[in-house]
């Protein structure tokens, strides 16, 4: 257990409370720690850190302030952990709403108080109040058991006396002190440890003086074994007439003085003191720490005034405040940017205090010393953050509007004001509904109230200039709580130009789905019309022409195949399976007229994809090699060209690669400089070709987002390569 917690925080009045809140607002700890100066608010969101920081030391703790409702351990949670090893640490519990239930249950649990959290400065101011009031209540009751220690333990004689000089209690160094147990001091005369020739003069000479206030000297005692010692000791009354007596052995000077340094070179700040009656102030010691925290040696630092220590970006204010405060003989508390021994920065508080003799007179000024770097830090980062989100909210390019959960708008930037023309006045105080044509009070109250905090939810909206005019936006709302007030945080983004891209792309799929139905139904049918008068034709008249009308019509029918693929597959929705390469391959090559081919697949692969388009895709990709692979025509089907072997059927291999798959044959291949060409839509070398075959290869594998480049075959032919990682 931390035993730091049960002393004394600071020398100066005010002592200053440090307050450990445990709860996720950062805005919340802020103002409470404004409300008081004497506050030094830590923030901690996790319970269980929080619970490791009490235990650890790493600073004393005057009141923990904690939410009710927090993740993974709940506040009476921390509460009962909190009282199993600190009970008397104060402990307020704070809650959203009123709660009977949960403010008797913290009660009973061992908590100082129940609060309930509400945005309201006087509910701060209360907040505020109520933790002083434990801080003190705890500090005082500190107070009177250290009391009550340091009187049970102190190695100076104390005895408390009643009006008659009758002892009414001594603590265990007045037995040793005197000779006798306690119980044989209690009920003893004052006077009886007063040698007898001593006795007259001196009760009438001190118990008088002791009696109008205060007296302290040395003199001589009488110890139940009979010697005779030297005491120094003190008699002081009090309010009720009682007297306190002290008393303990003369020692030197030296020797006081000597232990005065032990127990000062123990103190976990750094203690100098300085002697005024010497030119210039000079320091006369300094402790332990003190050489800890500025890394000077004691040799190094007696006999120099302590502005050895500051630097060129000191506050010359702070030190004139200081020097102010020491040509006054007064007390002073302030905050120095110090220089140690190796030239490093430290922020140091100082508190300055002028110490006085029996006379009044100032024997030394005594200095406390205080290494704040820490929390001097985090200040200047927050208001650095701070200032970086002011920034951002006023120059960022997104309009940024913050309402409350009524509607009403508390702020905008400045670029709300330019969109929509008007002031920041104009707008402020405004609400939501009155910018948003498409917003409805009652809907939006209730959209608001089932947002989760701190979690950005997008939506569409609309917002209405001063000239009546609209445009469509696209809103980021978010719920933050903001100096102890739940607040919506809105950004908003002009989608005018992509809403109207979406209508041009609306009206394209439009004639997409008219031109698909012309080439179904007016050109597809006289078509097939034709086909069937051809073959009659054939039954009846003998003509080398036959033939050529009749592959004319095929390729007119190809064409209206790939003109339909190109027109639907933009619009159909992509269903992505897994499938078996190989399986899919042997599938496809039975729906192509091979003749002589020969397929091999040397894969396992299993891809993702759409298993109608990727059928298509190998369909295509082996209809190329089938028919143009082998008859040394410059032709191909989708318009990549390919010369045969001239010898026999062509071989078509699907491989795979490391990152994907091939198809390639053993043709001539494609020339390199028709490598990056034969993708494009109607791009073909051949009165044959349509255009669009390879097209559809290069749409298929974009729509599954994969590349695919042509290259050499290993025997020379055209290879089609796929990447899908």
């Amino acid at each position: 257990m931390d035993t730091s917690r049960d002393a004394p925080r600071s020398l100066s009045k005010p002592a200053s409370i440090a307050v450990l809140y445990v709860g996720g607002g950062c805005d919340f700890a802020a103002r409470l720690e404004r409300e008081r100066e004497r506050f030094t608010v830590h923030t901690e969101s996790d319970p269980r850190a929080a619970l490791d920081r009490i235990r650890g030391g790493d600073a004393a703790f005057d009141c923990v302030v904690c939410d009710y409702d927090l993740p993974a351990l709940g506040g009476l949670d921390v509460l009962d952990r909190v009282r199993a090893e600190f009970p008397e640490l104060p402990f307020i519990l704070v809650t959203e709403q009123s709660n009977d239930e949960v403010a008797n249950e913290a009660i009973s649990a061992g908590a100082t108080d129940h609060f309930r959290k509400r945005d309201d400065a006087a509910r701060h101011q209360l907040l505020a109040a109520r933790i002083e009031n434990a801080a003190e209540r705890a500090r005082t009751s500190r107070a009177l058991e250290w009391g009550l220690t340091a009187v049970e333990t102190a190695r100076d004689a104390v005895c408390v006396l009643d009006e008659d000089g009758t002892v009414e209690y001594a603590n265990a160094a007045s037995a040793t002190l005197l000779g006798s147990d306690r119980e044989g001091l209690v009920g003893r005369r004052w006077g009886s440890f007063v040698p007898d020739d001593e006795l007259q003069p001196t009760r009438d000479a001190i118990l008088s003086e002791a009696r109008e206030g205060r007296w302290s000297g040395r003199s001589s005692l009488v110890r139940g074994d009979g010697d005779r010692i030297e005491v120094e000791h003190t008699l002081t009354s009090t309010s009720d007439g009682s007297l306190v007596w002290t008393a303990s052995r003369s020692d030197t000077l030296e020797e006081r003085l000597s232990r005065r340094e032990r127990a000062m070179d123990e103190a976990p700040i750094g203690i100098v003191l300085t002697d005024p009656s010497q030119t210039d102030n000079p320091i006369v010691y300094v402790n332990d720490e003190f050489t800890a925290l500025t890394g000077y040696s004691r040799d190094e630092v007696l006999g120099r005034n302590c502005r050895f220590l500051q630097g060129e970006a000191t506050d010359e204010d702070a030190v004139a405040e200081l020097r102010a405060a020491v040509d006054e003989r007064e007390a002073v508390t302030t905050e120095l940017l110090n220089y140690r021994k190796d030239g490093t920065e430290f922020w140091n508080r100082v508190r300055i205090a002028p110490l006085f003799d029996d006379d009044g007179v100032i024997d030394f000024f005594v200095g406390f010393q205080d290494d704040i770097t820490p929390r001097k830090t985090y200040e200047e980062l927050l208001r650095s953050n701070t200032a970086r989100l002011e920034a951002l909210f006023e120059h960022s390019p997104d309009l940024v509007v913050v309402h409350t959960d009524d509607g009403s708008i508390r702020d905008v930037n400045q670029r709300m004001c330019e969109e929509l023309g008007y002031s920041e006045a104009e707008l402020v105080g405004k609400t939501v509904w009155e910018l948003d044509p498409t917003s409805d009070p009652e809907r939006s109250r209730s959209f608001w109230a089932g947002l989760p905090p701190n979690e950005p939810t997008r939506f569409e909206g609309a917002l209405e200039r001063r000239d009546g005019t609209t445009f469509p936006t696209e809103v980021h709302l978010i719920e933050l709580n903001v100096d102890g007030e739940d607040l919506f945080v809105a950004m908003i983004r002009d989608i005018s130009e992509q809403k109207q891209r979406e209508a041009e792309l609306v009206e394209q799929n439009e004639r997409l789905d008219r031109f698909a139905s012309v080439v179904s139904h007016d050109l597809r049918n006289p078509l097939q019309v034709a086909m069937g008068r051809l073959e009659l034709l054939a039954d009846d008249c003998d003509s080398d022409h036959i033939d050529d009308i009749s592959r004319a019509l095929d390729r007119m029918d190809d064409l209206i195949s790939d003109l339909l693929v190109l027109a639907h597959d933009g619009n159909d929705a992509m269903d992505i399976q897994s499938v078996a390469l190989s399986d899919l391959a042997r599938t496809c090559w039975q729906n192509v007229m091979t003749g002589d081919a020969t397929l091999t697949v040397e894969t396992e692969l299993v891809l993702d994809a759409n298993p109608e388009q990727l059928q298509q895709l190998l369909e295509n990709l082996f209809r190329n090699a089938v028919e143009h692979g082998s008859t040394g025509n410059q032709t191909a089907s989708g318009d990549a060209v390919e010369h045969g072997s001239g010898d026999g059927g062509v071989a078509v291999t699907v491989g795979e690669t490391d990152r994907g798959f091939y198809v390639e044959d053993d043709g001539v291949g494609i020339d390199p400089e028709d490598r990056d060409t034969v993708f494009e839509a109607g791009y073909t070398t051949s009165a044959q070709g349509t255009g669009f075959g390879l097209n559809i290869v290069s749409q298929i594998a974009a729509a599954h987002d994969w590349e695919v480049r042509v290259t050499e075959g290993t025997e020379g032919g055209a290879r089609f390569e796929f990447r899908v990682e």
